[in-house]
């Protein structure tokens, strides 16, 4: 018996937090995207619709808006379109996305004392290796300028 096409979800209860995080991504990238055709397209042309000047720009920017929206919705919930090659890219995607999540599952985060430490090595390596590279480069600075390679 075959199912109906958008019937059921993609691996439905798995990956639930990457899949949001990714959807809620993608979504706020897609507003963004939104806003930035509506400022490249002002223009002075308008549509009535119920009473109200709409500008021609807002209409194309709601459009994107609602497409990328129907895709980040299509990709995060794997619904069944009908097309092979979406669908299997659709299905690839979220594999990934549950594989990230349960691998995540499985890493050992560090306790408070072990995150600071590795921080205060961190930035401490970083400030000498700063010092360090400013003192050769002042050096290799001085040593050219007096062989009258670079300008003083």
């Amino acid at each position: 018996m075959s199912q109906a096409v958008g019937s059921t979800p993609y691996r439905p209860g798995q990956g639930i937090y990457a899949r949001a995080v990714m959807g809620a991504a993608v979504l706020l990238l897609s507003l963004f995207a939104s806003w930035r055709l509506y400022q490249g397209t002002r223009t002075a042309a308008v549509f009535k619709v119920l009473g109200m000047d709409i500008p021609q720009a807002a209409l194309w920017a709601a459009g994107l808006f609602v497409a990328l929206g129907a895709l980040v919705f299509l990709f995060t919930f794997g619904l069944k379109t009908g097309l092979k090659g979406l669908d299997a890219r659709t299905h690839r995607l979220i594999d990934l996305l549950i594989d990230t999540e349960s691998e995540l599952a499985k890493v050992s985060w560090p306790g408070r004392e072990e995150l600071t430490a590795s921080t205060t090595a961190v930035l401490v390596s970083i400030v000498v290796l700063g010092a360090l590279l400013f003192c050769i480069d002042w050096m290799a600075a001085f040593v050219m300028g007096s062989l009258k390679v670079l300008p003083k």
